[in-house]
């Protein structure tokens, strides 16, 4: 009876599989700082006015007394929500672990939440839309846009030190 040998070792493997889909001589992303602080910022904004003021977004969204409490509990949960995310989209962006990863799960987080929101949160309000509830649409859209280019990027990524450097596309030796 013959005894199973591997045909490949572990390190034969990755030297094997080191630079799939790699393309050479690939430019740094030097939008990836902007867009990655653009999101952030706007998500921890998000995050912020949800945690300190829930009931007054709750009075914005519905004039119903009970849909108010009811919505005021939800987004004051999705604020909680918003910060853990936020805290691990920025320790993976520091300690560059599983970018491509994080940001797809991000993304999808994302736009459920969007698409969740559109039938539900923002169902009272999109009967008669206003130009305000227009922008925060256009806001998310744009925010799930900047987290797809940041996945698509993701191999283009600019070295640690450069990461939060929002001046980097004026920065020449990159």
């Amino acid at each position: 009876m013959k005894e199973n040998k591997q045909l490949v070792s572990a390190a034969e493997l990755d030297a094997l599989i080191q630079d799939w889909g790699s393309v050479p001589n690939q430019s740094v992303d030097k939008f990836f700082p902007i867009r990655f602080w653009f999101v952030f910022l706007i998500a921890l904004g998000y995050a912020v006015w949800l945690l300190f003021a829930p009931e007054v977004v709750a009075k914005t969204l519905s004039i119903e007394p009970i849909e108010i409490a009811r919505l005021s509990i939800f987004l004051y949960f999705r604020g909680w929500f918003l910060v853990m995310v936020l805290c691990l989209a920025f320790y993976v962006y520091l300690k560059n672990r599983y970018l491509g990863i994080a940001f797809s799960v991000i993304l999808l987080l994302g736009s459920v939440n969007f698409v969740f929101d559109l039938f539900n949160i923002y169902a009272e309000k999109l009967a008669q839309p206003t130009s305000r509830l227009t922008l925060f649409m256009l806001l998310r859209i744009t925010a799930l846009w900047f987290v797809y280019l940041c996945i698509k990027n993701v191999s283009r990524i600019p070295q640690v030190k450069d990461r939060f450097n929002i001046l980097l596309p004026f920065k020449s030796d990159v």
